[in-house]
């Protein structure tokens, strides 16, 4: 089995503008990102928790990859299955090495990680030996393992005025977006109802909006926003209120449909969602161990009749490339589904050219893994 050195590249991106959410207000994005090299195929993860958001610090998240640096020096890809079980309570250092892995191993056979983890070879557990190289100069077409080669996503808009709602979302329509998400619960009910009208206007009748209250509301806040614009032609509200069985409560009672986002933080949790009747899930693969974790509730979901929208976790282009790729690998071909990944945009500086955004679409890239390969940003650390 061949040597496997592993490294740490610490960045802090700075956004254009912060982010006001119902939560917190995000000025900057700070983590760490996973290389794990063998056979001289380097693959890439990355790991940064969010404050205000995450449960874990960005020094825990550092202590948990440096312990699993230790023992990845010591026993090598073999050790990588029981390291990884045991990491789930570290999420943002697992989705590093777990990302890190499954882009390597895609990187080995030569095959974009959306088909890599759509043929279910993208697990965490690694192989006693790699399979025959398969160059793919396009994402298969025709076979088990076909995905699609472009992911629609949607447009984020966090402004407060109504009229700025109003000119973003048509900005956003006229670059071709068919979803919008809309930022609430930073303001009172009565601004956030002007808010959402706005937003509706500005989209015209065809495009999907959505709502996203990070958990900031109570139960009567909630109801009450949604009962006055359930005439918006809103497809769902992401995490109305905290936890999972106070959105399915306030999904029996509203006229808009609910989603679970924050509150969904494990796969059992995902399991749980699904159980309490919540018809969507949010999942962000950085934030919930990586892309094999992600994969796997998404399958979970698939089974339940239940919806999946991959959203990216303000992320670094290489966190935003494997979420990319989960929601490429979590969609049928030519599915219509609108995924939450451009995000890139919110950020002043990144570590790599993110996957580019064209008429409301992100194309996959050809090469294999995830396709992208950090070329700024601060230098390995040392003993990592």
């Amino acid at each position: 089995m061949p040597a496997l050195r592993v490294q740490l590249r610490p960045f802090r991106l700075a956004l254009k503008v912060p982010l006001v959410t119902g939560r917190v207000s995000i000025r900057l994005r700070a983590g760490f990102l996973v290389a794990l090299t063998a056979d001289g195929i380097t693959g890439w993860g990355e790991a940064s928790p969010l404050p205000g958001w995450s449960q874990t610090s960005l020094l825990e998240t550092e202590a948990a990859l440096r312990r699993a640096i230790h023992e990845l020096e010591r026993s090598g890809e073999a050790a990588l299955d029981s390291l990884l079980a045991a990491m789930h309570d570290t999420p943002h250092a697992r989705a590093g090495i777990a990302g890190a892995w499954a882009d390597l191993q895609a990187r080995r056979v030569e095959r974009p990680l959306a088909e890599h983890l759509s043929a279910g070879t993208g697990s965490a557990a690694p192989h006693s030996s790699p399979a025959t190289p398969q160059p793919s100069e396009h994402l298969s077409a025709g076979t088990d393992s076909a995905v699609a080669c472009a992911v629609a996503v949607n447009a984020l808009i966090a402004a407060l005025g109504p009229s700025e709602v109003e000119r973003a979302a048509s900005d956003a329509v006229a670059g071709g977006f068919k979803a919008v998400k809309l930022k609430v619960a930073a303001l009172e009910p009565e601004a956030d109802t002007a808010r959402i009208r706005a937003a509706r206007a500005g989209l015209g009748p065809s495009a999907e909006l959505r709502l996203d209250a990070n958990g900031a509301w109570d139960e009567a806040a909630a109801l009450d926003v949604l009962g006055r614009v359930h005439d918006c032609k809103i497809a769902y509200c992401e995490e109305p209120v905290p936890g999972i069985d106070a959105i399915a409560a306030v999904g029996r009672r509203s006229p808009v449909a609910v989603a679970a986002d924050e509150s969904i933080r494990s796969e059992s949790d995902a399991a749980r969602a699904l159980d309490a009747g919540i018809g969507t899930l949010i999942v962000k693969p950085q934030a919930l161990g990586g892309p094999d974790v992600a994969v796997s509730i998404a399958d979970r979901a698939r089974r339940a009749g239940a919806s999946v929208t991959v959203t990216s976790f303000l992320d670094s282009a290489v966190g935003l490339a494997h979420a990319l790729h989960v929601a490429a690998a979590a969609d049928p071909p030519g599915g219509s589904r609108a995924h939450g990944l451009a995000t890139a945009g919110l950020l002043a500086d990144d570590v790599a050219d993110p996957p580019p955004v064209v008429s409301g679409a992100m194309r996959l890239a050809r090469s294999p893994g995830i396709g992208v390969v950090p070329e700024r940003g601060a230098a390995p650390t040392a003993g990592g």
